[in-house]
């Protein structure tokens, strides 16, 4: 009789470490995407930054090249 109950107590105690394994990958994997997801939104800030940035650098001077740009082709047609 004591054979038959600790195969059935085997297999429970299995079952339940195989329920605990399942329930800490699922946690893993959540605890992962959770780190992948932040470490891409503080990337993505950076390089948002660094273009806004760049975009400052470059904008300025090409404002004013159109504005002397723009104002050497109006004289002209204005003589003419």
């Amino acid at each position: 009789m004591t054979n038959a109950v600790k195969p059935a107590a085997t297999a429970a105690v299995l079952k339940a470490e195989r329920e605990r394994d399942k329930v800490q990958a699922v946690q893993d994997y959540e605890d992962e995407q959770r780190a992948r997801q932040a470490n891409m939104a503080r990337l993505r800030a950076l390089r948002l930054a660094k273009e806004r940035a760049d975009a400052k650098k470059t904008s300025a001077p090409r404002l004013i090249k159109k504005k002397a740009t723009a104002q050497t082709d109006s004289e002209p047609r204005a003589s003419s």
